[in-house]
């Protein structure tokens, strides 16, 4: 996994790939050789989107291939296990958004 440039902001990762704050409202996701930039809102929509196809995913136990659209304007065919690990990622992107909502809220730094 390549290291995150200066000018971003690790917000979550995994052995298989990394989610990093590029600005207040965008993202780098970057999982092997695939990176890709969203806005917030399109990283949001992408994890709920993701949910039920990583379940129908898991139940499957098949080598296919899924086609995953990452927003308005772009579409990714990931592997059956590049969909879980991609769902894996954005839980914990979005887990850590949520955990830097409710610290904002109570005006706590989290701790680098």
């Amino acid at each position: 996994m390549p290291p995150a440039s200066p000018d971003t902001e690790a917000l979550f990762a995994t052995e298989h790939g990394a989610v990093s704050r590029m600005s207040a409202n965008r993202f780098r996701v970057a999982m092997g050789e695939r990176s890709w930039t969203l806005a917030s809102n399109a990283l949001s929509a992408l994890h709920e989107a993701l949910q039920p196809l990583a379940a129908q995913v898991y139940r499957c136990d098949c080598d296919c291939r899924w086609q995953v659209r990452l927003n308005d304007q772009e579409t990714a065919v990931l592997t059956t296990d590049e969909v879980l690990r991609l769902h894996s990622l954005l839980d914990g992107a979005v887990a850590m958004l949520e955990l830097d909502s409710l610290l904002d809220e109570h005006s706590i730094s989290r701790a680098e």
